[in-house]
């Protein structure tokens, strides 16, 4: 067997999962045109997801349904729920559970996202072999597989009865060669789809390959509901049309560095160069990385985790909905506290865990990009009126406008909160114990709690929260910098908040884009078509708001557009939506920050206050009609 050939690795995919959850609700969605949309109804609201029927018609997502149906005039809307003021996504998360529940009897899981889920099948296959009893496969067990590189048409039954002469009889020894072993394997998730769809109704798609960046490849070959065998013998035909950008884990700024530096465009132009350039330009880990993934070859483990690591949710309050008194942010604030308590003690109750760790976030007026700023705090107890409070005091110093006013500035347009750092509930003492035992830890998770920068910290619109022994305040300071995962793995670091790097060699200039991601790598992700970042799913509905009133600015302020650059760039140094934990703030840097804001006052601070009132913004347009 192969270097690189050694792991049967699956990706399965939900096909159209929001809506055919809302077709499982409502079945006389299924088999037409269907969308499902934001509970928001201007223009007929944003659409999130899109049966194929409907894709036949033209309709995609980020569609207005307004749009949508100009191409389709039979088009059928689903929407998403309303709970608390805000996008209800309970039951997806439910019936994601469903799914997963399924799938974890067949193999060791990783849950991806809501809708996607990798599958280790070595074990699970190396024990079918050693109890199959005949050395012949049969194609009927394959009804729904193709194999990549190998004719696709009826008459060839899609290459498979190729491919499986290919599997010679010595193949079936105890030396089964690795095609052998994914054809297995494509066994394997064959009847796990079958068996997703006989207990649930949902149907998938699935790749089986050799690790998790082919498997996610192969995934999308052949949808929907099929699944693609991709032999490493098929990658390089593959690899030599397919763009860089497209691979799991170069879709940000690695990729863009790779493209740039090295003047190529497809993974297959990876292959001109030696292990040695690749590492001369890229650093030693990333370049010997690189050199093997142009060819296919990828050593990332497939973590068990069945359980998002973290549950949370937000909402956006665009143009004149902005939050600009005190009392409009603690009214939603409370609200979100509310659907995050129901939610934990939910979980509580069904998994055994309790959070430890409770996040806040928010953006800014005249912010372009999706979160300003977020901290961490201890979460002492489930309840929503402690979460809430605890979630203003964090937050409360970035109001510019000072303790005394009943006005918040800058306005808000973004409020989110999340809870993470499970850890097993205790077996007894009932609720009493769990609160007595979250509140004496919470005092030694003082000098471990997090500032956390999604879209990293920028000196002109956040100031951090000052420490007051005695207050909420003294459970959180600076320290390190999450690691994050963003779309296709772009780029991920780990800083340590107050440990400063050493100084790199003009050949490790490019080691800090770290490939391989996290082991705390957050769950329930989307794709973005819009910015292409990877989105929680639960702030989906929120995240295409904002390109909502992005677009809806851009629509009415195309006569001042070179103004509203010029106010922009004194608000954030991207003009479109950076990743949501992306970027890295060093310790000399945030100092300055500190320093900077912490001095603003009279003039200054009024600046900083009319900022999000320019003629340029979607706020003034509202606020003029």
């Amino acid at each position: 067997m192969e270097y690189g050939e050694e792991r049967v690795v699956a990706l399965v995919d939900m096909d159209c999962f929001y809506v055919q959850v809302e077709q499982r609700l409502n079945p006389a969605l299924r088999n037409t045109p269907c969308v499902v949309a934001q509970y928001k109804t201007w223009k007929g609201g944003g659409i999130i997801a899109v049966s194929y029927e409907a894709r036949d018609h033209g309709v995609t997502r980020n569609m207005w349904v307004d749009d949508a149906k100009n191409l389709c005039q039979d088009l059928q809307v689903a929407r998403v729920r309303e709970l608390h003021g805000k996008a209800d996504l309970t039951h997806y998360r439910e019936a994601s559970v469903e799914v997963i529940e399924v799938m974890s009897r067949f193999a060791v899981i990783e849950r991806a996202s809501i809708d996607e889920a990798y599958m280790d099948l070595t074990a699970a296959v190396q024990q079918r072999l050693k109890d199959m009893s005949v050395n012949r496969i049969d194609p009927s067990l394959l009804k729904t597989t193709y194999i990549q590189g190998y004719p696709q048409s009826s008459s060839e039954s899609r290459g498979l009865h190729q491919w499986l002469a290919s599997l010679t009889p010595s193949s079936l020894g105890e030396q089964s060669s690795a095609g052998l072993q994914l054809t297995v394997g494509a066994f394997i998730v064959e009847e796990m789809r079958a068996a997703v769809e006989e207990q649930t109704g949902f149907r998938c798609s699935a790749g089986i390959s050799h690790n998790k960046v082919l498997a996610k490849l192969a995934c999308g070959l052949n949808k929907p509901n099929r699944q693609t065998i991709l032999p490493l013998a098929s990658v390089t035909e593959l690899f030599n049309s397919l763009p860089i950008g497209k691979i799991r884990n170069l879709g940000g700024k690695l990729g863009s560095s790779i493209t740039e530096t090295l003047g190529v465009e497809n993974m297959g132009d990876l292959t001109r160069f030696s292990q040695a350039q690749l590492e001369l330009h890229f650093g030693d880990k990333t370049g010997r990385w690189l050199y093997d993934l142009c060819r296919g070859i990828e050593f990332e483990a497939v973590k068990p985790r069945q359980l998002p690591k973290s549950i949370g949710c937000s909402k956006n309050f665009p143009g004149k909905t902005s939050l600009a008194t005190k009392e409009e942010v603690q009214f939603w604030l409370h609200q979100l506290a509310l659907e995050l308590e129901e939610r934990l003690t939910k979980d509580r109750d069904v998994n055994g865990r309790v959070a430890k760790s409770l996040t806040v976030g928010v953006r800014q007026l005249g912010d372009k990009r999706p979160s300003s700023f977020s901290r961490c705090c201890a979460l002492v107890r489930y309840e929503a009126t402690k979460i809430s409070s605890d979630s203003f005091a964090i937050i409360k110093s970035l109001n510019t406008a000072g303790n005394q006013q009943a006005a918040w500035t800058p306005p808000l347009t973004l409020l989110h909160i999340s809870a993470s750092k499970f850890s097993d509930a205790p077996s007894s003492g009932g609720i009493t114990g769990f609160l007595s035992t979250e509140t004496s830890l919470s005092q030694s998770r003082f000098s471990t709690s997090q500032l956390s920068n999604k879209s990293s910290l920028d000196a002109k619109s956040v100031s951090p929260c000052k420490q007051q022994h005695g207050t909420i305040q003294s459970f959180f300071q600076k320290a390190t910098e999450r690691p994050t995962i963003q779309k296709d793995g772009e780029e991920e670091v780990s800083v340590g908040g107050k440990a400063s790097p050493a100084p790199k060699s003009a050949s490790e200039s490019h080691s800090g884009l770290n490939p391989n991601p996290p082991s705390g790598a957050s769950e329930d992700l989307l794709t973005c078509d819009r910015c292409s970042q990877e989105v929680l799913a639960w702030e989906m509905p929120e995240h295409n708001d904002y390109h909502f009133a992005m677009d809806l600015q851009k629509s009415f302020s195309s006569s001042s557009s070179s103004s509203a650059a010029t106010t922009s760039c004194n608000i954030s140094s991207s003009s479109s939506p950076p990743p949501l934990r992306g970027g890295v703030t060093g310790s000399a840097q945030s100092s300055r920050v500190k320093t900077k804001i912490r001095g603003q006052s009279g003039p200054a601070a009024k600046k900083l206050r009319s900022q999000g009132g320019s003629a340029s913004t979607l706020d003034s347009f509202f606020k003029k009609n």
